[in-house]
């Protein structure tokens, strides 16, 4: 271990040792054709080793976007080195790149098999970003150290020598590049072996702003890139996937160029492709094939106009219809009509009416190892049928969505997407189905879900109110100060390397009174603090529950499904700051923000997290940033917002795009796996239905889902309001403190103005 780091630090690392890792999977070497050695024409394929990082498949897309055949992801415990040896020996693959990933190079269960494969001095081209060029430098006795600044999200101009790697690409200030990283490589440790070609030329600064000094002593020169002298290894402690980086695909075109160049072809890298089969148990993210009953299903609507009918306020339809029903839901965008057109809203249903209530295995694993969890199935009748899952919940979801279909084009002049289907939440603790552990129990059910075939929507543009019923035409029956201390917490990690963002959260918890009308407290949040992607949702049952929510933030949106394909959109928030009464305060606290470099970077590291993830279920070269860092204001903060946008593949399923990017990197962190293991020891205790998303799948494959933020959960008689935000390099314990309290103000607010008495 690096002789610098701390005790905490130290003691951080041990615990990664630790941390039980997969068994490798079985590759069949038989499954990679050996390259004849005369067979230098055709350009061979790219292994991307993974450090468990959530930036992966923004490398993924960028190789797969300048050459005709996709590289190859493997993660760095899934094969034994014995296996990949193998196979690189047999030409299964002709470069290899090793992503960044959380952690340092001396600890061995954070690398992997990465150091087999650079001690071996193999003779085949390897290019090392971030943590890759950290291992490259210790495989051949290099000193990896503590940074003298973290830098999580920040750009910092590039200075090269003019190395091929660096080709076509300007040096200094003409050159610029987002860093995320807390460990360096120590230039002077360099053995005759490597050389360097790279360094920071100035000051970071936040993206999107003009370079300034930051810290004394940043005009010290930091290595940034290197270069084997006999062999072809390269590195880069810079992220050329990022969003923000400068001729990122220029760098990694150079690499391919190089690595053709050495196998004696020299044809441009992108103009070549082989075709090398993938093994099935190497594929990833392979879709699910689903056998399963498909129900003929007919959408009938009728819409009511107001100049017939008069306009109606949608929370009058709500509270005069479904204000009564022990199961009832309202996707509302009614306060914010600008940036939400359509509400949604409805009860207990009709004939096709369902509701699946979901819970993960007990963490202590006594349901036994191969359990699933429990799902409970009630439908219209009020009959219950529950079931221990052998599989996940999202195989459970694939072939519920899966069995209830109708075509996209069965409606096509209703004006919105939501034609039926699946309402409801997915709770946080659902990670560990995805990427995560199971930590803890929630006091709730992990997801539930009504399938809706009977619903009322507004359009707040022209006023019209529609109904619209499904019909089947087939046979079917924490203390500020332990916060403050967390927050610390949090920041040694960052500086140990374990992440570049962490989003820690707490929760206010009270008793509620039965008085309290979980109704009348959710029409008070949504006239005091109107947001986009609002809910009311109540579940009754053994377990009611009652769901305010006022978020301001998409989790993902899919469009119904065409011949052009269905476009995913993801719209993170990172950086928040109060609205003022006085016009130009609320101005100057607007500009503040968006000029801020700390949100800046909370948002880059997002929303690259987001490219990453929309960029395991979307086509090559299709996910792209249309607004960066925009500044949104709502009834009582300013928001910093971008779109991240993708078209979804062919043989990408909705539950395969939710699944790819839940739980919302917005509210985990970077890298996400490793963030959410840290939050979970720090926090303690399970999030909930917070921090996890609530929306719908339509039958026309489109869906939409928000981050179940500014949310009151009421069950069981006691309410929980949670509130957060992301830790990075600039934050500090009080001002992170303060951000959690404003998040949860107004919640706050409705919930006493609910518990006054009636005048």
């Amino acid at each position: 271990m690096p002789k610098n780091l701390s005790p905490v630090q130290v003691q951080s690392k041990r615990a990664a040792c630790g941390v039980p890792h997969s068994a490798p999977r079985r590759l069949s070497v038989a499954a990679f054709p050996t390259r004849r050695r005369h067979d230098t024409g055709r350009l061979g394929r790219t292994l991307l080793l993974d450090n468990n990082d959530s930036f992966t498949h923004n490398l993924f897309q960028l190789l797969a976007g300048l050459r005709c055949e996709a590289p190859l992801i493997i993660k760095n415990q899934d094969i034994s080195w014995r296996q990949l040896r193998r196979l690189l020996k047999n030409g299964a693959f002709d470069n290899v790149v090793i992503s960044p990933g959380p952690g340092s190079p001396e600890i061995a269960a954070d690398v992997g098999l990465c150091l087999d494969l650079l001690t071996s001095e193999l003779d085949i081209p390897i290019l090392g970003v971030c943590l890759g060029m950290q291992c490259i430098a210790h495989a051949a006795g290099g000193k990896v150290a503590l940074a003298p600044e973290p830098v999580h999200g920040r750009l910092s101009s590039i200075a090269h020598k003019q190395h091929a790697l660096f080709d076509s690409i300007p040096s200094g200030v003409g050159y610029s590049a987002v860093r995320y990283h807390s460990l360096v490589v120590e230039e002077a440790t360099l053995p005759c072996a490597l050389e360097a070609i790279a360094w920071t030329a100035g000051p970071t600064a936040a993206v999107g702003t003009a370079f300034q000094q930051v810290q004394s002593g940043q005009d010290t020169p930091l290595l940034m890139g290197l270069a084997h002298r006999q062999l072809p290894y390269y590195g880069v402690q810079f992220h050329p996937e990022s969003i923000a980086t400068d001729h990122g695909c220029q760098l990694m075109q150079n690499f391919l160029q190089l690595a053709s160049a050495h196998r004696g072809c020299g044809r441009a890298a992108s103009t070549q492709c082989l075709d090398v089969p993938i093994p099935a148990s190497a594929k990833t993210s392979a879709s699910v094939t689903h056998v399963s009953r498909s129900l003929g299903l007919d959408v009938r609507w009728q819409r009511l106009s107001p100049e017939r009918h008069g306009t109606v306020a949608s929370e009058d339809i709500f509270c005069t219809l479904f204000a009564s029903c022990s199961d009832a839901f309202w996707l509302d965008s009614s306060s914010a009509p600008d940036r939400g057109r359509f509400s949604f809203m409805g009860g207990r249903g009709g004939p096709l009416w369902r509701r699946i209530t979901y819970s993960l295995p007990d963490p202590d694993g006594r349901m036994g190892a191969s359990s699933g969890g429990t799902a409970s199935i009630e439908d219209a009748q009020g009959s219950v049928e529950s079931h221990e899952l052998h599989g996940s919940f999202w195989d459970l979801l694939e072939q519920e969505v899966a069995s209830c279909q109708c075509s996209p084009s069965a409606c096509q002049d209703l004006p919105f997407d939501f034609w039926g289907g699946w309402v409801g939440y997915l709770g946080y603790e659902l990670k560990a189905q995805t990427c995560g552990s199971n930590a803890f129990r929630s006091a709730q059910p992990d997801a539930n879900l009504f399938f809706v075939d009977r619903l009322v929507a507004v359009d707040h543009g022209s006023g019209d109110v529609y109904m619209v019923a499904l019909a089947d035409t087939s046979s079917m029956r924490r203390s500020r100060v332990q916060y403050e201390r967390d927050v610390a917490s949090c920041l040694e990690e960052l500086r140990a390397g374990n992440s570049y963002e962490l989003c820690l959260t707490t929760a206010f918890e009270r008793n509620v009174s039965p008085a309290v009308s979980p109704l009348h407290l959710y029409r008070n949040l949504r006239r005091i603090n109107p947001a986009p992607h609002a809910a009311f949702l109540q579940f009754a049952g053994a377990c009611p529950i009652s769901i305010c929510c006022s978020s301001p933030e998409r989790f993902l949106h899919g469009s119904r499904s065409s011949p052009q394909g269905s476009i995913i959109t993801a719209r993170p928030i990172k950086g928040t700051a109060a609205r003022c009464a006085n016009l130009a305060e609320d101005v100057a606290a607007a500009a503040a923000l968006a000029a801020s470099e700390k949100d800046r970077s909370e948002n880059l590291m997002i929303v690259d997290l987001l490219r990453n993830d929309l960029g395991q279920v979307c086509e090559v070269g299709t996910v792209q940033v249309p607004d960066l860092m925009q500044i949104e204001s709502f009834a009582t903060v300013h928001q910093m917002v971008s779109t991240v946008q993708g078209v979804r593949r062919s043989d990408k399923s909705v539950v395969d795009c939710i699944r790819a990017a839940f739980p919302g990197g917005s509210m985990t962190g970077a890298p996400k796996k490793r963030s959410m293991e840290i939050l979970d020891r720090l926090e303690g205790a399970p999030r909930g239905i917070y921090s996890g998303s609530l929306g719908y799948i339509s039958l026309n494959g489109a869906f939409d889902f928000n981050i179940v933020i500014r949310t009151a959960v009421i069950s069981g008689g006691t309410m929980s309001i949670g509130a957060g935000g992301a830790v990075v390099m600039q934050s500090t314990a009080a001002a992170e403190f303060q951000e959690m309290q404003l998040k949860a103000e107004r919640l706050l607010q409705a919930v006493k103005m609910s518990e006054a008495p009636a005048n």
